[in-house]
């Protein structure tokens, strides 16, 4: 390079712009620039960078200064990290919500500010940064001079250069103690209404179940032709309180999420007909006719929850009847076009009855509506069935709607409810021939010895005589400690157990026979009609589950499975 006192003339100018450039920039004037002279050399090529590298640090210092301006008004804890996740910068909320001055954290490693069980989450944060440039921490716990802060969500995300690389880490976490603080609340509260929910279905079904357990057992005794219509008139009462309470703890169910749906072979049509048939009957009564038609393009077997099909289907027709005076009620199921393995089923119940008025048809479906006040006085009901309904139609892909009057189906009035739902069909389209209750001669083979324990008398009378009807040696206990000195002394073919029991319940007594090595089926006894009690009776070494009131028929097919008949 040539001595400065012999640098061309014409250079030197050019030189002292370009020192007055960089001198500049250097001192933050970002805005300085200096034009090209246009004679495209190594000059100019150094002017243009030194231009470039101005614009470079004038973006940077604006973008820094529009971020500064957001996160100083951010309300949550905002750190910027380095990609090592050092903090360079926190905002005045974190400075408050720890309680220390702004060099108390800065270029300290943020796993520092951490609790040691949750200092493991930064390598799950790294992997997802890497992979997704943002992470999502549900609840983060700081830890700050000891003291361990409330719950915090907490995002993670990159901060990106000009040329587009992650440059820094950007860290916003959300006290979220008081919306944790509520949930839990909320929990407790649904918890607890479960649990009197449960208790009141107990308290209820307890007494119900003897009632409807000696009615049966009066039929047997061949009582009069009027004392027969009495017993049915009692028999029906107890039946809707017992749908009534069902109702109830379905809606519970509903609004916790626990409302679960089985997934069973049956056979679509005989399901059908078996449960409509009684319908027809007290149609015929007062003399409206009921008519059934299934498509036969239905298929045969198919694979859903046959029990809460009846629900929906019984709970359609038994409004129907209820709501007709005169005229004809038409139940008809039809196939729909479905993608391959599944059938679409749509059912039409059509009704000449009274009818919804024009201004309930929008909130027919929600939980406790009737049509009017007027409707609950004259016909009873809760208005919980068509909300349940519409519920476990959606939970099957399909859905419900309400026309009414039906004229799009010829009638002049009443009301339609038209439904689908989308169930799988079988592989095995082969009907097996079903085995019918009341032709299987309800009687065990030989006579069993079974052992009945529970608490209140009247089940303990009811369930002993059905046993005996059935065939049956029965013994019966009124507590656990009185059922474990009956099994040491006597040995048992099958013990039927009470779930609720005092001091010692059924799930305390059946592990306490596992535990002494006695193999014989345990059949737990319920009136608890949740899906968690079946569960937990399994779990606590029982091998079925049969809920109250119960049938002749019912503990008969329990027992079947487990006795040698």
């Amino acid at each position: 390079m040539l001595p400065k006192h012999e640098i061309p003339d014409h250079l030197k100018g050019r030189i002292d712009d370009i020192i007055q450039l960089v001198y500049e920039i250097a001192n933050g004037n970002f805005e300085y620039r200096l034009p090209r002279y246009g004679f495209n050399d190594e000059l100019d090529g150094l002017v243009g960078g030194i231009n470039m590298l101005g614009e470079e640090l004038k973006s940077s210092m604006v973008s820094k200064n529009y971020l500064e301006s957001i996160y100083k008004g951010v309300v949550d804890v905002l750190f910027i990290l380095d990609i090592d996740f050092r903090i360079e910068e926190v905002n005045e909320i974190t400075l408050e919500k720890f309680n220390c001055e702004e060099s108390a954290l800065l270029k300290r490693p943020l796993a520092e500010l951490l609790s040691e069980n949750e200092q493991i989450l930064l390598e799950r944060v790294r992997a997802e940064l890497g992979e997704k440039n943002i992470c999502r921490i549900n609840e983060l716990h700081f830890c700050f001079n000891g003291e361990l802060s409330k719950p915090h969500s907490a995002t993670f995300s990159y901060l990106l250069n000009s040329q587009n690389q992650p440059s820094n880490i950007l860290l916003i976490a959300k006290d979220v103690s008081v919306f944790k603080e509520a949930r839990e609340r909320a929990e407790a509260s649904n918890e607890a209404k479960t649990r009197f929910l449960a208790n009141m279905s107990h308290e209820i079904r307890t007494p119900l179940s003897a009632i409807l357990g000696f009615i049966d057992l009066m039929f047997e005794t061949s009582p009069t032709e009027e004392q027969q219509n009495f017993l049915r008139l009692i028999k029906a009462s107890g039946e809707d309180l017992s749908k009534l309470i069902n109702n109830i703890l379905d809606i519970n169910k509903i609004e916790a999420g626990k409302l679960t749906l089985e997934q069973i072979e049956f056979q679509f049509e005989e399901i059908m007909k078996s449960n409509l048939n009684p319908y027809r009957y007290l149609a015929r009564e007062k003399g409206i006719d009921l008519s059934i038609s299934i498509d036969p393009a239905i298929p045969k077997v198919l694979i859903g929850d046959p029990q809460k099909i009846n629900q929906i289907v019984r709970n359609l027709v038994s409004n129907a009847v209820k709501f007709t005076v005169t005229g004809n009620i038409n139940v008809n199921f039809t196939s729909l076009p479905a993608k391959a393995g599944y059938a679409v089923i749509q059912g039409d119940i059509i009704d000449s009855g009274i009818g919804i008025p024009s201004n309930k048809l929008n909130v027919i479906f929600d939980s406790f509506t009737q049509a009017d006040d007027s409707t609950s006085r004259n016909y009873g009901g809760s208005g919980l069935g068509l909300t349940i309904c519409r519920y476990l139609l959606n939970s099957m892909d399909g859905d419900i709607k309400v026309e009414s009057p039906p004229v799009s189906f010829g009638f002049e009035k009443g009301t339609a409810f038209t439904f689908t739902m989308e169930l799988k069909a079988a592989d095995s389209q082969v009907v097996k021939p079903r085995e019918e209750a009341q032709t299987l001669k309800l009687k065990f083979s030989r006579q069993y010895h079974i052992l009945v324990v529970d608490d209140n008398d009247l089940n303990l009378k009811l369930a002993k005589r059905v046993l005996e009807n059935l065939g049956a040696k029965a013994l019966v206990a009124d507590s656990g400690q009185s059922a474990l000195e009956l099994i040491n002394i006597h040995d048992f073919d099958l013990v039927f157990i009470d779930i609720h029991m005092p001091e010692m319940d059924g799930y305390e007594l059946a592990a306490k026979i596992r535990k002494m090595q006695y193999n014989m089926p345990l059949i737990a006894l319920s009136a608890d009609a949740y899906e968690e009690a079946v569960l937990k009776s399994l779990q606590s070494g029982m091998n079925a589950h049969v809920k109250k009131p119960f049938t002749k028929e019912e503990i008969f097919v329990a027992s079947k499975g487990f006795l040698e008949l």
